[in-house]
């Protein structure tokens, strides 16, 4: 028999049979995981708190082809705040949607675990705005990925910009300045506050990130570019930014 004991964040489920529940898991050590977790719909059922989406618990599973089943768990933090709050649910599930494309099966990534886990723990218990801590996730990933941004020089023509506004290129990654992106015509405005608050987020360690506050302008400069880009790249639209999109606009 092939126990396998880790930790893990529960990104999404999908209920089925009376009372079954199948999880996508990530691991730190073990990447995504497809887990039978069964009988944890039932009120009495041990296991029904570490099947909750957000969940961060001690698993223990066995191991049957290409799913594993979960056998005991031990919940370290629910994050119960952010399904309590609508803005802060719309924004977490689209965190664990982008983390769920992000992640591989069988693949360990350490550093995704835990960057994960303190944006939770910062939209969950922090004061900084939802849709801040969103788009620090959002920067980091990027990052991660492979993707960074280049913004300290265009990227057409290699000259340090000074005018503003810039222009965000997302098929190029970086910024254009504005005799570059006449002949492009594509890219997303771009301030030279927003381009200072984005440099500081890729060079400083997520940890410290708790208090950082942005301006209306750049809140909504980073919205309209920052998505963009990773779908983008992930080749994929996050269904969770449309929640989020119809919130601004009947709130």
């Amino acid at each position: 028999m092939n126990i396998v004991r880790t930790e893990g964040v529960v990104l999404r489920y999908t209920n089925f049979k009376e009372a079954d529940r199948m999880l996508t898991i990530f691991s730190p050590d073990r990447g995504k995981m497809q887990v039978l977790a069964r009988g944890c719909r039932k009120p009495s059922s041990r296991l029904l708190a570490a099947s909750q989406v957000f969940c961060y618990a001690d698993y223990v599973f066995i191991k049957s082809k290409e799913i594993y089943i979960m056998t005991q768990s031990e919940v370290k933090n629910s994050f119960y705040n952010i399904r309590n709050d609508v803005e802060r649910l719309a924004y977490g599930t689209y965190i664990l949607n982008l983390t769920e494309e992000a992640v591989s099966y069988e693949e360990a990534n350490f550093r995704l675990f835990y960057m994960l886990l303190h944006t939770l723990s910062h939209l969950s218990y922090g004061e900084v705005n939802p849709a801040d801590v969103t788009h620090i996730f959002e920067l980091k990933l990027i990052d991660m990925l492979g993707y960074r941004p280049v913004l300290d020089r265009c990227l057409v023509c290699g000259q340090t910009p000074e005018s503003n506004p810039l222009f965000f290129n997302i098929v190029q990654g970086g910024i254009i300045c504005p005799h570059c992106n006449k002949e492009t015509k594509d890219g997303y405005t771009i301030h030279k506050d927003t381009l200072q608050t984005m440099r500081y987020i890729l060079d400083v360690d997520i940890r410290r990130l708790g208090v950082l506050k942005f301006s209306q302008a750049v809140r909504n400069e980073l919205d309209g570019i920052l998505s963009h880009y990773l779908s983008y790249r992930l080749e994929k639209d996050i269904k969770a930014k449309r929640f989020i999109d119809y919130l601004k606009c009947n709130v």
